[in-house]
Order: structure tokens, then sequence, then C-alpha cells
């Protein structure tokens, strides 16, 4: 079994934060997932993190998707779980699959519909944990994981009339 994850950390609704002052989510400053792995469910694994951005992912440009496909070539780590919002997640998962024809790597981008915290009903938690589980046991190459589902990188959609990922 893999022990090893790299986290590469993008932001997307999965960080987002109410305010209750706006009345609206936002981000923070630095993302809150290492502190969520290590303080609150306490993952058994040797966990490391690159910080890429914090943005919603209708902001992602191709300039950013460079810049992780940079941290995944630099990571000497196998297992490369990225958290990325919703909206755009499949394109960075194409852009990853044209721009690694000879991946050797198990990547997994996953994220939430709901921001992970203050939320109890959100998605991000349950995510977080499958995306986590099949970036161990998964076959190299690039997935999404979303909805208790795994996704091939170019053969997903997100449908924004149920609000779930399904294959395309």
């Amino acid at each position: 079994m893999k022990e090893h994850m790299h986290f590469i950390l993008t932001g997307g609704t999965i960080e987002k934060s109410y305010d209750p002052i706006t009345e609206k989510p936002e981000f923070r400053c630095t993302s809150i997932i290492p502190n969520y792995l290590s303080d609150i469910i306490k993952a058994c694994t040797d966990l490391t993190f690159n910080s890429i951005c914090q943005i919603d992912s209708l902001d992602m440009t191709d300039n950013m998707r460079s810049n992780i496909l940079h941290a995944v070539k630099q990571t000497a780590a196998k297992n490369i779980l990225i958290t990325h919002g919703t909206s755009t997640m499949e394109d960075t998962a194409q852009y990853l699959a044209q721009n690694l024809p000879d991946n050797d790597k198990t990547i997994v981008l996953t994220g939430a519909m709901i921001p992970l915290k203050e939320f109890a009903m959100s998605d991000g938690g349950f995510n977080l944990g499958y995306a986590m589980a099949q970036v161990q046991t998964a076959d190299v190459g690039i997935y999404i994981a979303m909805n208790a589902r795994l996704f091939d990188a170019g053969k997903v959609v997100k449908n924004v009339k149920i609000g779930q990922f399904e294959g395309a």
C-alpha cells in the first residue's frame, strides 16, 4: 500500500469560509486542508503540501495550470492529490493529461460543492477522504474523485443541473 501523499492546493469551494458579515463564502489567506487532515482527521500517512493559489476555479488560468503541472513534475511523490474548484476541475485534469504524456504518478483532483469548514452537510470531507483512498489504490493516471466515483481525466463533466460529476 502506498503511504506518502503530496497535496497541491489551489482553493475552490472546499477552501471557502462563510463570512457572516457579507453573508458570502470567501477564501482565507491560507489553506485549511493541512490542519483539517492533521488535527481533525489525524491521517495516518505521510502528507506534504504545496499551496499554488487560493482562488475560485472560474479564475483558473493556463498560467496557473502550468504552475500546477510544474509542482507535479517537481515532487518526487508518486501519489498526488490536487484540491481544486469544481467549475473547471475537468479542464485542469485534461490539461495535466495532455502535458504529462509519460506520467508515472497517480494524480487525483477533488473538491466540494459546499465549503468544508463551518457547513456540517459539506461534501468536502467525504470527497477528500475518498480521493485520499483512491490516490493510494488507483493505477497510475490522472483522475477526478467526486460523488464517490473516480473518473478518468478527459472522460468527465460537471452536470450543473444536478450538481454532480458524471462520465462523458
